[in-house]
């Protein structure tokens, strides 16, 4: 027994050790990556602070280093989590892309990660749009930014976020919408079923929790404690306590849980791109199609909607990034498969539009100035 123990330590030990070189040899990999990535980068990247109710955002201004003046800026809106400006390295292969068509970017830390003060499970949706309003007003400062059209690009999340900010400001001409989901207790309820599928529960049991679940959301929907919370758990599923949200995780839920984004969206007026992926295991795709595709029914022309058939949720080609969760080695394959890790051809149709967009705000300058004379 002594040898075997022995043995079993002294391969855990040399286990450990390849694993260690393999993490260092895969860090220094990934470095050289971003640094060959970021040396033949078509842009420029300025830090850019802002203020928002006395709380710095960190961020970065990507400029494009082929033209003098950009085309115009498209601001980035994260989704949920604990977000730094670039989303893991995320949004470098659409940063290189705008900067190749003459588009700038601006991306920040979301609050109290990176170099931003505060804390994002503080935030309600409102506050973030706020953030837009503050990131606009920073960038309108940039001599060579006074006047070039902002749009907006954002992803899950964000899709709460960005039809508060469009409604409520003429600053912004155009927006992207990625992987949105319309209602919060519609998203909510489909992650419940996703995940019971891919447990297996099925029949009865399925139902039950599937109820314990909408219990849940009614009881944070009506303002009970984080303690209530727990009790609840405590008796219906003792087992799920250890995996129960934070209390800080549940405050910002709270905050959010009603979030519907249809009213909002029913008052922007500017054109929209909205983007789903067929792989999408985080949003229900075939009812959110239908509620985009509902709330512009009579507006049809300022909605372009496309679901890409090789996409999961992050865009990105389902046959290469679906089996992968975020780690080292999803971002060292994202830095080396670029603009090709997304799904084609959602980049070039990203692009084409906003062609198209500024081609339009173009001849419509030009024709008011016509007038003007």
């Amino acid at each position: 027994m002594l040898r075997k123990d022995n043995g079993v330590r002294l391969n855990d030990k040399g286990g450990d050790v390849y694993a260690r070189w393999s993490l260092y040899v895969a860090i220094v990999g990934l470095v050289l990556i971003l640094l060959v990535m970021l040396d033949r980068a078509p842009y420029e990247k300025l830090a850019q602070d802002f203020t928002v109710a006395n709380s710095t955002r960190a961020g970065s201004l990507i400029l494009p280093t082929n033209i003098e003046t950009p085309r115009a800026v498209m601001i980035f809106v994260h989704g949920d989590g604990a977000m730094g400006r670039s989303a893991f390295g995320y949004y470098y292969p659409l940063w290189q892309r705008f900067a190749k068509q003459g588009i700038a970017s601006y991306s920040w830390d979301k609050a109290g990660v990176g170099g931003s003060d505060g804390n994002w499970l503080n935030q309600d949706m409102q506050s973030r749009a706020q953030e837009i309003d503050e990131a606009i007003a920073k960038v309108r400062q940039q001599a060579l930014l006074k006047d070039v059209p902002i749009g907006l690009i954002g992803f899950s999340q964000a899709g709460w976020v960005m039809p508060k900010a469009l409604k409520e400001s003429s600053q912004i001409a155009f927006a992207v919408f990625v992987s949105t989901p319309v209602n919060w207790l519609k998203q909510s309820e489909f992650l419940t079923q996703v995940r019971l599928q891919r447990e297996g529960v099925d029949g009865d049991e399925k139902q039950q929790h599937m109820t314990q679940a909408q219990q849940i959301s009614m009881l944070i929907a009506q303002g009970e404690n984080h303690s209530a919370y727990l009790d609840y758990l405590a008796q219906t599923d003792p087992d799920a306590v250890g995996s129960a949200m934070s209390p800080e995780r549940y405050q910002f839920v709270q905050k959010n849980i009603l979030a519907d984004s249809q009213q909002d969206l029913a008052q922007v007026t500017q054109p929209l791109f909205v983007a789903f992926g067929e792989h999408d295991s985080n949003v229900n795709v075939p009812y959110n199609v239908q509620q985009y595709q509902h709330i512009f029914a009579n507006r049809a022309a300022q909605l372009q909607l496309n679901v890409y058939q090789n996409a999961n949720h992050t865009m990105l080609k389902n046959s290469e990034f679906g089996h992968l969760s975020p780690s080292l080695w999803w971002l060292i394959k994202m830095s080396l498969w670029e603009e090709d890790g997304f799904s084609e051809p959602f980049v070039e149709d990203v692009t084409l539009w906003l062609n198209t967009q500024l081609t339009q705000l173009a001849s419509q300058q030009t024709q008011q100035l016509g007038a003007a004379q």
